[in-house]
């Protein structure tokens, strides 16, 4: 068995923030399926106040846990943990959300792949948890991809749910960008960056993973939270807060990066407008107690 030569190649860094059942249970199926034994896992633990790191601590000795300040954000967390990765001289590095559950086998295939073509990106498979439904987590252009089962599709995008590349990556492009995306499309955009400085990207459909609860990505799911119904605070909560997919300076660097600056400044204006729209269409469930018995 190699175990022990994959685990000083092979790093898996998982983010974290305040959901430590939801961590530990992923550490659990980890362990469960050998994968911590083989492969070097990396928490990086945003500030959570709810005893995570501790908690990793007393039931997790081999898992290395590094601790941010509560403002990494997703990127900050993934840059951190692929610095440390970088400086322990990984061949491999994959990125793993503790909301997403591999099966027992998808790492071990990112890995196979990777090895096989270490000039790739490469990720898994998303399904709802709940419901057993593929969701298109890749993107060539502004198509969204997915792959099923037994498909390897090309992708020049991809969510970070569970994504597996080489150091060359890092070497060739750096890390991702946490200023102008500290919490959304920093996954997106570094693969896009990776495959225009020459790499490819793909989806695995023998490759699964897990998804816990509902992909959060219209309007609506942002807007819940808002406890007013007046328009202002409705703006604030989506265009104004990092944790918000309609983060005004992440969407504005996103469709520049992706579509160069003069068909992505009209593209940013024209989204703009309708994700104003549905602000001001936007109810508050709590402002209407009656259509809710």
């Amino acid at each position: 068995m190699n175990f022990p030569v994959l685990k000083r190649s092979v790093y898996v860094i998982i983010p974290v923030h305040n959901r430590k059942e939801i961590t530990l249970e992923c550490l659990a199926r980890l362990r469960e399926y050998g994968d911590l034994e083989r492969y070097q896992i990396v928490v990086v633990d945003d500030g959570s106040t709810d005893g995570t790191k501790e908690a990793i601590h007393q039931h997790y000795l081999e898992v290395v846990v590094l601790v941010g300040d509560g403002n990494l954000w997703w990127t900050g967390a993934i840059v951190l943990g692929m610095q440390y990765a970088h400086e322990q001289k990984a061949e491999f590095i994959i990125w793993l959300n503790d909301d997403c559950i591999p099966n027992s086998n998808t790492l071990s295939q990112l890995v196979d792949f990777l090895q096989r073509y270490p000039e790739s990106i490469v990720g898994a498979s998303c399904y709802l948890m709940e419901s057993n439904t593929l969701v298109e987590t890749g993107a060539k252009g502004r198509k969204r991809l997915a792959a099923e089962p037994g498909q390897v599709v090309a992708v020049d995008e991809m969510s970070g749910h569970c994504v597996g590349f080489s150091a060359g990556v890092v070497q060739r492009v750096g890390l991702p960008d946490a200023s102008r995306f500290p919490h959304y499309h920093g996954d997106s955009m570094y693969v896009l960056r990776a495959v225009r400085s020459g790499f490819s990207a793909y989806l695995l459909g023998a490759a699964r993973i897990e998804h816990r609860g509902r992909i959060n990505s219209q309007v609506a799911d942002f807007l819940g939270g808002c406890q007013s119904d007046r328009p202002l605070p409705k703006f604030k909560a989506l265009f104004g807060q990092k944790k918000s997919f309609y983060f005004l300076p992440t969407q504005f660097f996103y469709y520049l990066e992706k579509y160069g600056t003069g068909v992505g400044l009209g593209l940013f204006v024209g989204k703009m407008i309708w994700w104003s729209a549905q602000v001001f269409r936007h109810e508050n469930p709590s402002q209407h107690p009656s259509q809710h018995p």
